[in-house]
C-alpha cells in the first residue's frame, strides 16, 4: 500500500506492537517502495525500540519488550511531531493515528504544522486505488480533465504522490504506453480489471528520478532547461528556498543565475510570475515571448 511516510511508519509500529515478524521484501511489496527505504524505516525504529534481526531480512520486537511509550524527551518530541504532521497532512486518518500512537501529554498541542494538503474527497475510490496498487492489479476509472471532459482509462497503478499539496496517482497508461499522473479527486468509478501486472523497473526508475528531482506532475519525455536571472527580494528567497529542480550557475551579492529544469512551460511561467519584476528569462525566446504576451493580455484587463 503506497501511503505517505507518516502512515507507513504508523503501520510498521502497529505490526511491531502485535508481535509480527517484519520481512523487508514483503514490506517493500506491501508499500510499493524500495527495500532500501524499508531498511531505513527499520533503522529509524531500531534507534528507539528494541528490534532484533532474525536473519533472512526478518525483524521483530525483542521478546519481553513492547513498543515504548514516550519514556524520554527525544521520543516524546518525535511522537508529538509525528502526530501533528499526520493531523495536518491527511486529517481523514486522524482517528487511526490517534489509536496507533501513544499520547505524549507534555507535548500535546505544542506543535502547529500547516502542510495544507488538499482533502481526499472520494474516500472509497481512494481505497480502491490503494488496494489495486497493493495487489499489483490493473484497474480502470473515469478521469475528468480540466476542460470538464471525462474519459475512461486503463492503468497499472504504481504510487500515490503529493505534488504542491495536491494528491496524484502515478500510473502506467496501458493505451498510451507511458507513465502519467492523475489528480486523485478527478478520478471516479474505479474498477478492478481482474488481471495482475509485473512491476516495470523502467517505470519504477522514472518515478524515483522524477519525484526526487521535481515537484511537478508534468513529466513526459526528457526535461528541458532554461536559465533564469534573479535579483533583489526574489534572489534572497530563492537562495533560501532553492527549488529541487534547479542548479546555481552564478551567484554574487547582487545577482543569482539558475538553470531551471522543466517538462511543461507552465512550470517556468508559474515560478517566474511569482517574482516579477525581479526575475528574467535569459536564453529561451519562446518562453520570453509567452511571458510577454501573458503580461500584455493581463494589462489590457486592468
Amino acid at each position: 500500500m503506497t501511503l505517505p511516510l507518516a502512515n507507513r511508519l504508523v503501520s510498521i509500529i502497529h505490526k511491531l506492537s502485535h508481535g509480527e515478524i517484519l520481512n523487508i521484501n514483503e514490506l517493500s511489496k506491501e508499500f510499493s517502495i524500495s527495500q532500501r527505504q524499508i531498511q531505513k524505516d527499520i533503522g529509524l525504529f531500531s534507534s528507539i525500540y528494541e528490534i532484533e534481526s532474525l536473519g533472512q531480512q526478518n525483524y521483530r520486537l525483542k521478546e519481553g519488550y513492547r513498543v515504548l511509550d514516550a519514556s524520554n524527551e527525544d521520543t516524546a518530541i518525535a511522537l508529538a511531531l509525528l502526530k501533528s504532521l499526520q493531523h495536518s497532512a491527511l486529517p481523514q486518518m486522524n482517528e487511526f493515528i490517534d489509536n496507533a500512537l501513544p499520547e505524549t501529554k507534555e507535548y500535546k498541542n505544542i506543535f502547529l504544522l500547516s502542510i495544507d494538503y488538499e482533502d481526499i474527497l472520494h474516500t472509497q475510490e481512494f481505497y480502491k486505488i490503494l488496494q489495486s496498487i497493493k495487489a499489483q492489479e490493473s484497474c480502470s476509472f473515469y478521469y475528468t480533465k480540466k476542460d470538464g471532459s471525462s474519459k475512461q482509462v486503463h492503468v497499472h497503478p504504481y504510487r500515490i504522490a503529493n505534488f504542491s499539496n495536491y494528491w496524484y496517482l502515478l500510473a502506467y497508461d496501458v493505451e498510451g504506453k507511458k507513465l502519467k499522473s492523475y489528480h486523485i479527486n478527478s478520478i471516479d468509478r474505479v474498477e478492478f480489471a481482474g488481471e495482475n501486472y509485473i512491476s516495470n523497473t523502467i517505470v519504477e526508475k522514472e518515478i524515483e528520478d522524477t519525484f526526487v528531482k521535481f515537484n511537478s506532475v508534468w513529466f513526459d519525455g526528457d526535461p528541458k532547461r532554461v536559465e533564469l536571472e534573479i535579483v533583489d527580494n526574489a534572489k534572497l528567497y530563492t537562495e533560501r528556498n532553492l527549488p529541487k529542480n534547479t542548479t546555481i550557475i552564478f551567484q554574487d551579492e547582487n545577482r543569482l543565475v539558475i538553470e531551471f529544469e522543466y517538462y511543461n512551460a507552465a512550470e517556468v511561467m508559474s515560478f517566474v510570475k511569482q517574482w516579477l519584476p525581479d526575475i528574467k528569462i535569459l536564453n529561451n525566446e519562446n518562453l520570453q515571448k509567452e511571458l510577454k504576451n501573458t503580461l500584455q493580455e493581463y494589462l489590457q484587463t486592468i
